[in-house]
């Protein structure tokens, strides 16, 4: 009696979960523009996905024309549901409320405006959002409205903006109408594009295009435009030149990470220790590497350094830190949350030395892990070990929500799919 391969049962469990975590996206949002998704859609994707996971159970071609329809079905199914949702998220709002305040996260307003400064010869670090659409998001703290800290601040650092700038130029010259979600789009797809080249499994490089591609931890913060994603393309781009040995290339990607969102500061010095201690760069390469790298930060800090260094500061810095007059508040699920439970802080919008605890436990976290690259010396790791040393400064600081978590567990997947593809067993 003739039993179905092992590997065949390995990709047919892998179709399988790209059908389980793509259903509570095709059920919960719109996938296609219109009133709702086409019934010719949704019977379009139940046949992709029952076809893909019976070709992959029972597939008998040759070895690589099963790859190739593999390849073909995976990609076709996460671009339906992943271009689908966040395109037709786009759309919608570009035809129903171009500008405004329409099923976003507060960020994507920010950005919105804020080009619109740029654009106008204004500093987006120095004017406030009152007057903008981003006025109107709805934000509470608890069970009460308050007014939004935000519209303080523009608390991004300035490769997130200005990276943005050539989508907001080609789309207002074409279409009419920006929306600050079509760079993070582009960035996911590029993303998953690097990490299917990557990993050299291909079965296992689909099934990382599932996870992160479609990663139910956080698609329902990316379709809203939270920006994790973005800062991870840059954060993954860096690592994966750092293979290629394209060192100089990687010091301005992660130089580019670092000022796209303040998540990638704490990669830093992770990336470096493996330079040093992984990698075995000599000490010119390594100081190489982190000159360039520096010098790109500065010049792209400088030009707002020098038009007002105060309000730069204020809102990439002091406002995430508790040290700004209208400062973000204590909030999420970490120590911070903790502390006003047991009323040692009294109040989520005061000021508390959090920086001390992240220097103790987050500084120890960080030199073990940067200790521990003597032994595991693997891309891998890298991942692994920033994603811990991370959870111990964002659990320790003003602030760890929802979204963070999920980052974290972005990260760990990404190690443990490199390590698996490296097949590089951990010593004892």
């Amino acid at each position: 009696m003739k039993t179905i391969g092992g590997k065949n049962v390995f990709s047919a469990f892998s179709a399988s979960l790209l059908f389980i975590v793509t259903i509570p996206v095709v059920m919960g949002y719109k996938i296609f523009p219109g009133e709702g998704t086409s019934y010719i859609v949704f019977l379009l994707y139940f046949l992709l996905n029952i076809g893909n996971i019976l070709y992959s159970l029972f597939a008998v071609n040759s070895p690589r024309r099963i790859e190739t329809v593999k390849n073909v079905l995976t990609w076709t199914i996460t671009f339906l549901v992943l271009v689908g949702s966040m395109g037709t998220a786009i759309i919608d709002r570009g035809k129903i409320a171009p500008g405004q305040n329409y099923k976003t996260h507060d960020i994507i307003l920010q950005l919105e405006a804020g080009l619109r400064y740029l654009g106008d010869g204004k500093n987006p670090y120095k004017e406030t959002y009152f007057g903008t659409p981003m006025e109107q998001w709805h934000y509470g703290e608890g069970d009460k409205d308050t007014v939004n800290p935000a519209l303080y601040h523009f608390v991004m650092p300035p490769w997130y903006l200005l990276s943005a700038y050539p989508f907001y130029f080609v789309s207002m010259r074409t279409i009419g109408y920006f929306d600050g979600r079509m760079p993070l789009l582009a960035a996911t797809i590029g993303l998953l594009i690097i990490l299917f080249y990557w990993i050299k499994n291909k079965d296992i490089a689909r099934l990382a295009i599932i996870c992160i591609g479609l990663n139910p931890a956080s698609m329902s913060y990316l379709i809203e435009g939270r920006s994790d994603m973005l800062v991870l393309w840059w954060f993954v781009l860096s690592l994966f030149l750092i293979e290629k040995k394209h060192y100089v290339l990687s010091a301005i990607t992660l130089a580019l990470a670092a000022m796209t969102k303040q998540t990638a500061w704490f990669a830093v010095p992770i990336v470096l220790g493996y330079l040093g201690f992984g990698e075995r760069l000599s000490v010119r390469k390594l100081i190489t590497y982190s000159v360039v790298g520096f010098l790109v930060g500065i010049l792209l800090m400088a030009p707002f350094l020098v038009w007002d260094a105060k309000a730069f500061l204020d809102s990439v810095i002091f406002y995430l830190s508790g040290n700004s007059p209208n400062s973000y508040p204590i909030s999420g699920y970490g120590l911070g949350m903790m502390l006003i439970g047991f009323k040692v802080i009294s109040d989520t919008h005061v000021y508390y030395p959090f920086i001390i605890w992240q220097i103790v436990i987050g500084g120890i976290g960080t030199i073990i892990g940067i200790g521990l690259f003597r032994k595991y010396n693997s891309i891998g790791m890298v991942f692994l070990i920033h994603a811990i040393t991370l959870f111990l400064f964002w659990y320790t600081s003003r602030y760890f929500n929802n979204s963070h978590v999920a980052y974290i567990a972005t990260l760990l997947v990404i190690g443990i799919f490199k390590l698996w593809d490296e097949e590089k067993a951990l010593p004892v």
